[in-house]
């Protein structure tokens, strides 16, 4: 503290000065622990001890620096630790993924000859709704005046109309529903996710679109399953599905 009368730094919480023998004023300490401390720089230069040679007087126009002293709080404690369990499978979810491990994907030749016998269906089908059709609009032709062009436009139009709705019902519904084709149960093959739950009908949906797509680039969305190592053709992948074997 500085003595107002001589300006005699003491270090030394006391009443009076050491040199003159002037009374001190009171420490104040402010809010928040504030009190008046000296230069650093002048307490390394100031020689220790009472009227030391190296003592020097500050000026009263010298400003002093004032330390703030942060009250202790209770320290942070440390966020706690992470804990992940290693196995985080349930049992009933590790023996259906052993059970679909241990299922045999079809085969390219297999699952082409299902194709095949589905596809005779529906052509059969298709053939059948367009003579259907066909007749209806003949009949509809000679009771009324319609050009010959126009009845000729419609046949065609209503057969390829029955080709998609019959392929999109036909493979979409049954699918969706078992997981299986009429071709596929004569070969005992079944169609299931990539979990092993059953297909649905969007995701049957989803996989009649790829087939169409597979069909496109030459069938090589179709020749895909000959050389995957999961048998999974274009459809299969845009889908999440396998083609499985299954026992009698």
């Amino acid at each position: 503290m500085r003595c107002p009368a001589c300006g005699f730094i003491g270090f030394d919480h006391v009443p009076t000065c050491k040199q003159c023998g002037k009374g001190l004023p009171r420490l104040r300490m402010g809010r928040g622990g504030v009190a008046p401390v000296r230069p650093a720089a002048r307490i390394a230069s100031q020689g220790a001890g009472r009227g030391s040679p190296g003592a020097e007087r500050l000026g009263e126009d010298e400003a002093l620096v004032s330390a703030t002293v942060e009250p202790a709080g209770p320290a942070d404690a440390p966020p706690p630790a992470s804990w992940v369990p290693e196995d985080t499978e349930a049992p009933g979810s590790r023996v259906a993924r052993a059970e679909l491990t241990a299922l045999r994907k079809a085969g390219f030749w297999r699952r082409a000859v299902a194709f095949l016998v589905d596809l005779a269906i529906v052509l059969t089908l298709v053939a059948s709704g367009g003579m259907l059709a066909a007749l209806a609009v003949r009949v509809g032709g000679w009771l009324s005046s319609t050009p010959e062009v126009a009845l000729e436009w419609l046949e065609e139009s209503a057969r390829r109309f029955l080709l998609v709705l019959i392929d999109l019902c036909y493979f979409t519904l049954f699918v969706g529903c078992r997981g299986q084709t009429p071709g596929k149960m004569l070969f005992r093959l079944r169609i299931i996710r990539v979990t092993g739950e059953e297909v649905g009908y969007g995701r049957a949906f989803v996989r009649w679109i790829g087939q169409i797509l597979s069909v496109l680039p030459l069938g090589i969305g179709f020749l895909m399953i000959a050389f995957s190592r999961k048998k999974q053709g274009l459809h299969d992948k845009l889908a999440g599905t396998y083609v499985v074997r299954i026992s009698s």
